[in-house]
């Protein structure tokens, strides 16, 4: 009688522990229907800020390294379309960019392979090499750069740069 004691409760303790087995709950699906998600981007451009590698790299051309943020602080991808203008600085002025020394091309980015083309992904910022027809003199000047996003924000960013 013992016997079949114990094995009636080594039973009940198996058929007790049975949901505990480590089994996986069924995975369940989704009742949206195709269509019903969100058309936007969910990590659309926030700021875009001038990398410490921008430079005049030339006699004739200025590098442009830029960092862009989503919403969460992190550095992402865009499409966009980017302009870039060169300044002299002046200084004691409540503008400190003078008159315009440079208006590059608009740069349209808004393509995945032209977007890629741009891209460094080891340093997750795009470059930019942007040329001068002139040499520019020694003095401080300010860079601006402006994105046009997929999403129709315009985040701008300047930076200066000595020569």
């Amino acid at each position: 009688m013992n016997l079949l004691k114990e094995m009636f409760l080594v039973v009940a303790a198996a058929v007790l522990l049975l949901p505990f087995s480590g089994c996986q709950e069924n995975q369940s699906v989704s009742d949206s229907k195709p269509g019903t998600f969100q058309k936007t981007c969910i990590f659309a451009p926030q700021k875009i800020t001038f990398n410490q590698l921008t430079e005049f790299s030339k006699r004739w051309q200025i590098v442009a390294y830029i960092d862009v943020y989503d919403q969460f602080n992190s550095r992402i991808k865009a499409a966009g379309i980017w302009r870039f203008e060169l300044y002299p600085k002046v200084l004691r002025s409540a503008d400190p960019a003078g008159g315009r020394i440079k208006l590059w091309s608009d740069i349209d980015l808004t393509q995945a392979a032209v977007n890629n083309g741009y891209w460094q992904d080891y340093l997750r910022c795009y470059k930019f090499e942007l040329p001068l027809e002139t040499e520019v003199k020694g003095g401080t000047y300010i860079l601006e750069a402006v994105c046009f996003t997929a999403e129709g924000k315009r985040i701008t960013n300047t930076v200066e740069l000595k020569r």
